[in-house]
């Protein structure tokens, strides 16, 4: 293996990196949102939505978790102050 294939991988390591990241940030931000702010069914499908578009299909899950981190996660952080 060369120093160039390896250095070939890096922008594509440092993405996946970064898109796992924001599916933790996301499924545990709403996981430890209360019942009583967000029901159940509707942690479940915004967790598993992002973990499974994640393992499946890498960057989809990252948008599934960017657009919870974005839309209702600012709504529910705005109602709360």
């Amino acid at each position: 293996m060369t120093t160039a294939s390896i250095f070939s991988n890096v922008p594509v390591l440092f993405l996946y990196v970064l898109s796992a990241a924001l599916v933790i940030w996301a499924v545990t931000d709403v996981v430890r949102r209360p019942s009583s702010v967000m029901p159940p069914a509707r942690k479940a499908v915004w967790a598993i939505g992002s973990v499974v578009g994640w393992l499946l299909f890498g960057l989809i899950g990252a948008a599934v978790a960017v657009v919870y981190l974005v839309g209702p996660r600012r709504r529910l952080n705005a109602a709360r102050w």
